[in-house]
């Protein structure tokens, strides 16, 4: 009988700690990206976050956010690098190439689109210059 107690008692330890670790794996999940940091499929879409509106003269800093196949934010480190270009130089030329964050010189009057791509994600933002 003792022997069944304590092989009954072993199992509910078992299941126990599974589900504990499980919780634990899941909680983590959502805090630091899908499977605790592990991309699964890679950047799947990126979203460009900065100012609309700038004037001549201004520098604007852009970041952009990554997200997996699964919409779960990227935030592991250096997972999401991507390459940046402005469609005109001549109103808004970037300070740097890639990155997850770079910065815009506003030279001139008009409207710049900032692409931001990594892989088949990309992303558009446009800066209106006053």
């Amino acid at each position: 009988m003792r022997k069944r107690t304590a092989g009954l008692m072993g199992l509910i330890f078992v299941v126990g700690l599974i589900s504990g670790c499980a919780m634990i794996a899941e909680k983590t999940r959502g805090k630091t990206g899908v499977g605790g940091g592990i991309i699964t499929g890679g950047v799947a879409s990126l979203i460009i976050k900065g100012p609309s509106r700038a004037t001549v003269g201004q520098v604007v800093t852009l970041t952009v956010e990554g997200y997996d196949e699964r919409s779960a934010s990227i935030k592991r480190p250096g997972a999401v690098n991507p390459t940046w270009k402005s469609d005109n130089s001549a109103i808004g030329a970037l300070q740097a190439e890639a990155g997850k964050t770079i910065t815009v010189k506003c030279f001139a009057p008009g409207v710049v689109y900032i692409t931001a791509t990594q892989g088949k994600a990309d992303s558009i933002h446009s800066i209106e210059i006053k």
